[in-house]
């Protein structure tokens, strides 16, 4: 068990570290983790998606949470969910100072203009990943493209509230269920 509670930091202060941009930055790392431990399988990786989602709380640090305590029980939530938190508390406290100095270098904006499309190839390429996870087994069943169609307009061109968007996702499922 040891050698989980370690692997559970290691991976989550790598993620931490290295997940720039918010917590659906560190999605890619997640799926590496799910793809080299098992701990989780792809169906549990949607549904953490989905409960982090809902979820008071940074994206992140909640899907850190769950990882951990699905995998190594409440002392792995926590484990989980320091380490995640460990490296980008320092690195905040040094890049506001940083910024606050630097604020004018063209390098430095250069790294920031560098970075933008960075995660959103990353989060672009996850999108893609879950979509075909998500709808695509179902398109034989008009039903789900259906549902998926009429959630992700209004989400996409009237900005709603993702939480509506989720409880009208789940409201649909369960009439689709029925039917």
């Amino acid at each position: 068990m040891i050698k989980i509670y370690f692997l559970l930091f290691y991976e989550f202060m790598k993620i931490g570290l290295f997940a720039i941009g918010g917590g659906y930055a560190s999605l890619p790392f997640l799926f590496y983790i799910q793809q080299k431990y098992q701990w989780f399988g792809i169906d549990e990786l949607t549904n953490m998606i989905a409960v982090s989602n809902i979820t008071p709380g940074p994206i992140g640090i909640n899907m850190a949470t769950y990882t951990g305590y699905t995998t190594a029980g409440i002392i792995g939530s926590f484990i989980a969910t320091g380490a995640i938190v460990f490296i980008p508390f320092f690195i905040s406290i040094l890049m506001v100072k940083l910024i606050n100095k630097y604020k004018n270098c063209s390098f430095i904006a250069g790294i920031f203009l560098g970075l933008r499309p960075a995660a959103c190839a990353l989060l672009a390429s996850i999108g893609l990943k879950l979509l075909y996870k998500s709808v695509v087994p179902f398109s034989s069943n008009y039903k789900s493209l259906i549902l998926f169609i009429v959630l992700f307009i209004p989400f996409l061109y009237f900005k709603k509230n993702p939480l509506l968007i989720i409880v009208f996702g789940a409201l649909g499922g369960i009439i689709i269920n029925r039917f």
